[in-house]
């Protein structure tokens, strides 16, 4: 099913390709064709993941990441809150930290916000009381997104490293240090 998604979002980008330089406007906007190419790099990204996780439902998917979290030996894995676009739950890793995950359904152009970041990691540390937080998200990451979550000590679980999480690496190993990566877990002016 993941190769089929894959072929209709290349087919589709093909089309919009194709579209594009038939309107005449090609000349106009160069940036258009990086990203076309970027989304289809995506695309391509995507269609590696051993599961269909973009067929799957809100429900299916939040209880997809629940069901890794309790493969890997974290306990007590509860729903805080959900939608259609993304949830919520807590949970215990097996060292006895309580983990926070938040897992986000984002369109494949869409980009996660970095004040979704700091709200999400902010009110799990002093709302749920999580000593670890980790954010999973199916859209694209951009580097501020990535020095924030570092400076934080958020994990954050994107396309790649879900892939490499359902292929069997543990939690544990995905999850960023407790002493965070040398020089990063200063907070900046923009933090």
């Amino acid at each position: 099913m993941g190769t089929l998604l894959g072929l209709a979002l290349a087919f589709g980008l093909i089309v919009a390709v194709f579209r594009y330089l038939a309107s005449g406007e090609g000349e106009e906007d160069p940036h258009l064709t990086a990203r076309l190419q970027a989304k289809f790099k995506r695309s391509q990204r995507y269609e590696r993941l051993p599961e269909p996780v973009f067929d799957m439902g809100a429900p299916e998917f939040e209880e997809y990441i629940a069901a890794l979290c309790r493969r890997d030996g974290c306990t007590d894995v509860q729903r805080v809150r959900g939608d259609h676009t993304g949830g919520q739950m807590t949970g215990y890793l097996p060292d006895g930290r309580k983990a926070a995950v938040k897992w986000q359904r984002e369109c494949e152009d869409s980009s996660v916000h970095a004040h979704r970041l700091r709200r999400f990691d902010d009110a799990a540390r002093a709302g749920l009381g999580a000593e670890v937080t980790i954010f999973v998200v199916l859209g694209p990451l951009d580097k501020r997104e990535y020095r924030i979550a570092a400076r934080r000590r958020l994990t954050l679980i994107d396309v790649d490293r879900l892939e490499s999480w359902m292929k069997g690496t543990t939690l544990s190993a995905l999850l960023v240090p407790e002493t965070g990566r040398p020089g990063t877990n200063r907070k900046s002016a923009h933090d």
